[in-house]
């Protein structure tokens, strides 16, 4: 593969957060750009030091009691999605940052408890680049997971079926993929005794409450448990080509090529699901780098928010302002609208929500202030608090400019601005914009640079 800024501003796009000019000096001429994204041996884990688990039983405290340890959870579980952004934007492996996000959207989990969220976030790291079994175990077997599915409720006398049927739907095979209504039944049944600890995260198996009875599930018959249960999906070449098609929908292009698809599921396939050997074939393929695949993707608001904070070194006043940006863009972490996580792609962008991402930069940039629903949670009283409220709104940064310009200094024989901050081509109108608005400073250039509709897309 011939090397130039271009592809490798695209392999960071995808395989990270972007990446700045004088980094991308710096591995330019390398050998080998892949295998320091994708062979990782040491995972960074998210870091938060939380409380010890609080005593006593919640349904017998007094009301004022509960709702203060709500409001405690609730703050706490905003904390930690902060550090989650910053840990995105400030990871030492980008790949494992952005593997991380895209598992969050595939086993999409709604936490409010952030002993919860701490364990799944680090489940999901531990296995961004490793090995699918190993994943899917992990998340099986999460409190975040059981709690959100149901599975503490499913037990021998009464089997629910709610983990047993998105396992197979949207987690492994895809819906109505060679599985049944009856292997669904069958699912729950091996699923039942799957718990945590009481006042825990750490997963436990309930003897008593699981089904010792015999199963028939995908046309075998015996006494499954749920590990039974997940090696029996992995066996499907289907279970392959799934993930498949989600990696190259998120990392490669919306529109499926069937033929790369196909390879791709192969190399997942023969490695044992193994998913950096996956990620390596990918961006090493050089299919990946043609046109067609480059600036073809819609960011999502994470992406987009964690992006412009990696750029610009963004480290605002009042760290609630994230919170608040999250919700205006429809992408808040731990938040998902539902089991099926969010949609992607172009349901990102609608009328409203287009021209706040437009507006976006030059807000965050100029200490502007966003858009603050008085009625939403805030974890502070609006009857008694709205000054602390509009503080949260204010998107305070003090930006060192001189630091971004050297960072993003221009070579224009081989690079220009323009091409280091947009994937893909400029439109005619985009262009002659830029040559319409010419401006002296960096900081002005680079706002005008990073408003355009082309930003938006990866």
């Amino acid at each position: 593969m011939k090397k130039n800024y271009k592809k490798l501003f695209h392999l960071h796009a995808r395989a990270g957060f972007g990446i700045n000019k004088t980094d991308a000096d710096r591995i330019i001429n390398t050998d080998n750009w892949i295998s320091p994204l994708t062979d990782i041996e040491d995972i960074e884990l998210l870091k938060f030091d939380l409380p010890e688990i609080p005593e006593g039983n919640m349904g017998m405290m007094e009301e004022n009691k509960k709702m203060e340890m709500r409001k405690q959870m609730r703050v706490l579980s905003k904390d930690i999605n902060i550090e989650w952004i910053n840990q995105m934007s400030k990871g030492k492996d980008p790949l494992v940052e952005k593997m991380t996000l895209f598992w969050h959207g595939h086993f999409a989990c709604r936490i409010v408890n952030p002993y919860d969220a701490m364990q799944y976030t680090n489940t999901l790291r531990e296995n961004a680049l490793g090995n699918f079994k190993d994943l899917v175990m992990g998340v099986s077997k999460s409190s975040a997971m059981i709690k959100y599915l149901h599975l503490k409720q499913n037990n021998k006398r009464k089997p629910n079926e709610d983990f047993a049927r998105e396992l197979c739907e949207l987690f492994t095979l895809g819906r109505d993929q060679e599985y049944t209504e009856q292997d669904v039944k069958e699912i729950a049944r091996s699923f039942t005794g799957w718990s945590t600890k009481r006042k825990s995260t750490t997963f436990y198996f309930n003897e008593r409450k699981h089904d010792n009875g015999e199963k028939e599930i995908f046309g075998k018959t015996g006494n499954f448990g749920g590990e039974d249960v997940i090696n029996m999906i992995l066996e499907k070449k289907q279970c392959a080509r799934f993930i498949s098609t989600k990696i190259y929908k998120e990392f490669v292009n919306p529109t499926v090529n069937e033929k790369n698809l196909e390879e791709i599921t192969e190399v997942m396939y023969a490695n044992n699901y193994d998913i950096g050997k996956t990620m390596h074939h990918i961006f090493s393929a050089k299919w990946f780098y043609s046109d067609e695949n480059i600036g073809c993707k819609i960011k999502s608001p994470i992406e987009l928010l964690v992006g412009l904070k990696k750029s610009f070194q963004l480290d605002p006043l009042y760290k609630k302002s994230w919170i608040v940006l999250q919700r205006n863009l429809d992408q808040e972490l731990y938040i998902p609208p539902n089991v099926a996580g969010w949609p992607g792609d172009k349901s990102w962008i609608d009328s409203s929500r287009l021209a706040f991402r437009l507006r976006l930069p030059s807000l965050l940039l100029n200490n502007g202030e966003i858009p603050l629903a008085f009625k939403e949670d805030y974890d502070v009283d609006p009857n008694e608090d709205r000054t602390k409220m509009r503080k949260i709104a204010k998107f305070k940064c003090n930006i060192s400019w001189s630091e971004i310009e050297d960072s993003f200094k221009e070579d224009p024989k081989k690079c220009t601005l323009e091409e280091m901050m947009v994937r893909g081509e400029l439109s005619k109108q985009a262009s002659q914009y830029l040559k319409d608005n010419q401006y002296d400073s960096f900081k002005e250039r680079i706002i005008q640079i990073i408003s355009l509709p082309e930003y938006q897309l990866c």
